[in-house]
């Protein structure tokens, strides 16, 4: 059975569909919703809206935004769900942290030059982002010694890579209040990625007026711990009186399985509109 996935990318960030290829695909697998979740941008909520309009499908405007880490080993992700896309602080938002991820990307390529790595930013650009995951691919298809992206991660970007370069992001409280003012609700977005730090980020998400997090996400790198995993954080979601959220992190069928594999229930999703609503 599909799910109503609530986070989904398109090629306006790191996805492969546009955001009509995105809609098709949901509609051909009987979604009846699924939100538009792109890094960083809104770019694509506009069209997706019009071209959504008389088809059987609801579109819910969406970001991911990467929060500061602080000193914590992993990134920080939350989703912004119901905003208004046309939103100045969302706009803001999402200017400074594109600026900032090109910033990143020139330092990364520059690490990746002295490391004897040929790669230039002109090239990066062209892809049409400045984010890891393309430099990635990149590299990838230059240098036949990495068969998957998590062995350039491993070796290069993430972070314990040797051309890892610390993201210039936002702290936690200005993400959620800037979702709250473009009237959307803040979702902390696949906190078993967080691993040991997942529960103390929960309880400063909780502190700062969170509104949910996902539990129903595809753990695929978990192997058969991810089902007990969904099974912690939707307990943490009920004990801590937060909305269940969740979905596929949707960039393509190749890199994460079906549309809709993953997500929320139509009660679940229900339940997210009433909160909103009120």
């Amino acid at each position: 059975m599909v799910k109503i996935d609530l986070h989904t990318h398109t090629n306006i960030s790191d996805g492969k569909l546009s955001s009509k290829e995105l809609i098709d695909l949901a509609i051909k697998r009987k979604i009846p919703a699924i939100a538009i979740t792109d890094h960083d941008d809104v770019g694509a909520i506009g069209e997706a809206l019009k071209y959504a309009k008389d088809k059987p499908i609801e579109i819910i405007p969406g970001v991911e935004f990467t929060v500061d880490p602080k000193d914590l080993a992993k990134e920080i992700h939350v989703v912004g769900l119901f905003i208004d896309h046309k939103n100045k602080k969302i706009l803001e938002l999402k200017e400074k942290h594109q600026e900032a991820g090109k910033t990143r990307g020139k330092e990364i390529i520059q690490k990746l030059n002295e490391l004897g790595y040929e790669i230039t930013f002109k090239e990066l650009i062209s892809t049409g982002h400045s984010g890891r995951p393309s430099i990635a691919k990149i590299l990838m298809k230059r240098y036949p010694e990495f068969k998957e992206r998590s062995q350039v991660f491993n070796k290069l970007l993430g972070k314990q890579g040797k051309a890892f370069v610390k993201a210039e992001t936002t702290p936690m409280k200005e993400i959620i209040s800037s979702i709250h003012q473009a009237q959307g609700l803040a979702i902390l977005a696949h906190p078993a990625y967080l691993r040991d730090n997942a529960e103390q980020v929960i309880n400063g998400f909780v502190k700062l007026k969170g509104d949910g997090i996902e539990v129903d996400c595809r753990y695929e790198s978990f192997g058969k711990q991810a089902q007990n995993l969904r099974d912690k954080f939707r307990k943490i979601a009920k004990d801590n009186d937060l909305l269940i959220s969740g979905g596929t992190d949707f960039h393509s069928v190749e890199l994460s399985g079906n549309l809709g594999e993953f997500g929320v229930s139509q009660e679940e999703f229900d339940r997210i509109k009433l909160f909103h609503q009120n």
